[in-house]
């Protein structure tokens, strides 16, 4: 019994020990960055067969560091405390966000966007070759959520962009400070994100925090990303290329092993101060 429990608590104490980002994400607030290449529909067009679709793009996780509360249940601020980075370790976060709509423009939100996914994948180095940006193209989706080189590997989570960002509008997911043009356009969206739990990866429990809060309720992640005008990316007319560039802000609970560990030690630490007791 003595055995068990020193094995359970050693365990239940080496959690917070750097692991593998394709099992667990550190407890706690994080912040990150990715960068990526999207497309962008304009003047009534649309960038999948559905006609519908506005918005679709690929990236990859550049940096993953633990962050801090700057406002609870808002803002979380970098820390410098790096845990990962992009294909150091053995791995890669790649993935894509897809299936963002039109939304409903208005004085403080002239580019808004509806609805949306965004995919996260493990992507192993051991056993699949490196992925990068600079070498694809528009080309690589191969269907409506999956893109070659990045929705490979093993399933993270997928994420719905949430509503309550606008505050004039219920409906909108993502507002957008420009409106794209072929002239060239910068602009800076800012949304919130949900875990889909409907489909689960190894780290749909991790960030199913709801953790920020907004009028419209709670949510598990937060972005602001910058969008740029990228000719390489077009699509033919109306379908525009862009670079992004994003910092998220999630906060990660404990993985869902770990705890049930943790209750382990904790339960064996329970019987033998009992039995100590009792002895006494």
């Amino acid at each position: 019994m003595k055995k068990i429990l020193a094995l359970a608590f050693g365990a239940a104490m080496s959690f917070g020990a750097y692991a593998a980002p394709a099992t667990e994400l550190p407890p706690g607030p994080i912040y990150l960055k990715f960068s990526g290449q999207e497309q962008i529909a304009v003047n009534g067009a649309s960038t999948w067969k559905d006609g519908k679709e506005i918005n679709w793009g690929v990236f990859t996780i550049s940096t993953m560091e633990k962050g801090s509360v700057n406002t609870p249940n808002d803002q979380i601020d970098p820390t410098g405390d790096i845990f990962f980075v992009n294909g150091l370790g053995g791995g890669q976060v790649t993935g894509m966000f897809y299936g963002i709509e039109q939304g409903q423009a208005s004085a403080t939100n002239p580019f808004p966007a509806a609805k949306g996914y965004m995919d996260l994948y493990w992507r192993d180095l051991s056993s699949m070759s490196k992925t990068t940006l600079d070498v694809i193209n528009p080309g690589i989706r191969c269907g409506y959520d999956c893109a070659n080189g990045f929705t490979e590997g093993t399933f993270l989570a997928r994420l719905f962009f949430d509503t309550g960002m606008d505050n004039s509008n219920n409906i909108n997911t993502i507002v957008g400070s420009t409106v794209p043009s072929s002239n060239g356009f910068s602009g800076q969206a800012d949304s919130y994100a949900s875990v889909d739990t409907s489909k689960v990866g190894l780290w749909t429990d991790q960030l199913n925090s709801d953790y920020f809060a907004n009028r419209l309720g709670l949510r598990d992640l937060r972005f602001k990303n910058s969008y740029n005008y990228n000719a390489n990316w077009n699509g033919g007319e109306n379908i525009l290329g862009a670079r992004i560039d994003d910092p998220g802000q999630a906060y990660a609970l404990p993985e869902p092993g770990a705890l049930s560990l943790m209750g382990l030690a904790m339960v064996g630490m329970g019987v033998s101060l009992r039995r100590r007791q009792k002895k006494n």
